[in-house]
Order: C-alpha cells, then sequence, then structure tokens
C-alpha cells in the first residue's frame, strides 16, 4: 500500500522500540538462518535438488501466520499452498507419477 511522502515521514517519526527489534530481527537473526541452512543444503545436495524447495516459503509463511499470529486464511490461501504442494510433488515424482508398478 502507498502512504505517500507523508504517510512514510509519519511512520518513520512514530516508530517503535518492538518495531526496531522486529526489523533487527529480521534483518540479522532470520537472514542468518535461513542462509546458513541454504548453504548447508547446497553443500550436501545439487542445486537442482534443493531448489524446489524455495517454493515452500510462502507456505510455512502462511502457516506461521496462521499458527503463532492468529492470522485468518481465506479461501485463496488454502488455493494457493495446495497448488504449490501439488506442484512440488509432480516435480519430486517426475515421470514416476504415472508408473503404475508402484
Amino acid at each position: 500500500m502507498a502512504y505517500g511522502v507523508g504517510g512514510v515521514m509519519s511512520h518513520l517519526a512514530n516508530f517503535s522500540l518492538s518495531g526496531v527489534l522486529g526489523v533487527m530481527f529480521l534483518a540479522y537473526v532470520a537472514s542468518f538462518v535461513g542462509y546458513t541452512g541454504w548453504g548447508y543444503l547446497l553443500a550436501r545436495h545439487s542445486a537442482s535438488k534443493v531448489t524446489p524447495f524455495i517454493m515452500l516459503v510462502p507456505v510455512i509463511a502462511l502457516v506461521v501466520g496462521y499458527v503463532a499470529l492468529k492470522e485468518r486464511l481465506i479461501l485463496w490461501h488454502y488455493v494457493g499452498i495446495l497448488t504449490v504442494l501439488f506442484g512440488l510433488r509432480v516435480h519430486l515424482l517426475g515421470g514416476r507419477w504415472f508408473d503404475k508398478r508402484g
């Protein structure tokens, strides 16, 4: 949402300690954990096996928001989650999806 120059200046002038701590957490802690985990996986597995799982980031964000912050999910959130999970399943199974031998 665009706040305009006045809205942005108002937000900058009225920031809180919890807001600053939240930004610092995202900038340092969450980024460190994310990049460390990503590097760990890429060091042990090929990029073609690891990269598709990046699609789970918005799914995890929705689930964490629902569980931790009591955010309300609407129908389109569920449709998006199922679409991502289905796409990941198709990618992982590849041609074996239709293999009748099981």
